[in-house]
């Protein structure tokens, strides 16, 4: 009589590895990208005012591309797109918790990635 070869989810008493799913999430989240995710911004400021401010406390760390925030239902977030990934990690490592407008910032690298814009 033949054997069967196993599979994976036969070893595993019938259930499939999450793992590998899990894992790949949990590269994904922490890939650098050029473009930063911020939460937490403070609602109660201008949007002008606000990615005004966010230019000019991010072009600190590289040339800044882009500010988006969004004006309706996410105001409290924005992107910001620097010219590198470099740019964008030593912003990131530096204005983690940094206070703007009262709050502290909440930075994370984007899920998406960046379309180029040279």
């Amino acid at each position: 009589m033949a054997t069967k070869k196993r599979s994976r989810s036969d070893k595993n008493g019938g259930k499939k590895r999450a793992t590998d799913a899990t894992t790949r999430r949990k590269q994904t989240k922490t890939t650098p990208k050029n473009t930063l995710y911020i939460r937490n911004l403070n609602e109660k400021i201008n949007t002008k005012r606000l990615r005004h401010g966010l230019f000019m406390l991010f072009s600190i760390y590289g040339e800044v591309l882009k500010v988006t925030i969004n004006f309706k239902a996410l105001r409290a977030q924005a992107f910001i797109t620097l010219r590198s990934v470099e740019e964008a990690s030593l912003a990131k490592a530096a204005l983690e918790g940094e206070v703007f407008f009262n709050i502290p910032l909440s930075i994370e690298f984007s899920k998406a990635n960046t379309k180029d814009l040279e």
